[in-house]
């Protein structure tokens, strides 16, 4: 294998991991939000707060701004403090209307463009730099 091939797969091994360190990190501030803002459905038993969150989701589904989205992100914390699963039983029509949002935007992958760009951005970094050469930085 050659130094560039290596030095780009070990360039794209460490930012495959990032979509979900991101989306940990994204639960792990929502818990904590919603820990600060005092754990409102502590005292629910869990089909209640299944349905909070199923209510909530279902409006989230028509609009995606407004209260809901919180009290959403909140019983979803207090699901995950108590270890429990989604209830994404109770939602599955509008589980089936997100899921064919995000397949009508498409799949958002890499362009050839980009493969360039990165190829092109690895090959620079390879290069010998010569910082006496080429630089007019100012001098007194």
């Amino acid at each position: 294998m050659t130094e560039q091939k290596a030095l780009k797969e070990k360039i794209l091994e460490r930012f495959e991991a990032l979509p979900d360190a991101w989306f940990q990190n994204e639960l792990f501030e929502q818990s904590r939000d919603y820990l600060t803002r005092g754990r409102r459905f502590e005292m629910m038993r869990g089909d209640q707060v299944n349905e909070e969150w199923a209510k909530s989701f279902r409006q989230y589904v028509r609009q995606r701004v407004g209260p809901h989205v919180r009290d959403m992100a909140d019983a979803w914390a207090e699901l995950r403090l108590r270890c429990a699963e989604l209830p994404t039983h109770l939602v599955t029509s509008g589980m089936e209307q997100l899921q064919a949002a995000i397949t009508w935007i498409g799949p958002v992958a890499p362009s050839a463009e980009f493969y360039q760009y990165f190829d092109e951005f690895i090959e620079d970094l390879n290069k010998p730099t010569n910082w006496g050469a080429d630089w007019k930085g100012l001098r007194s």
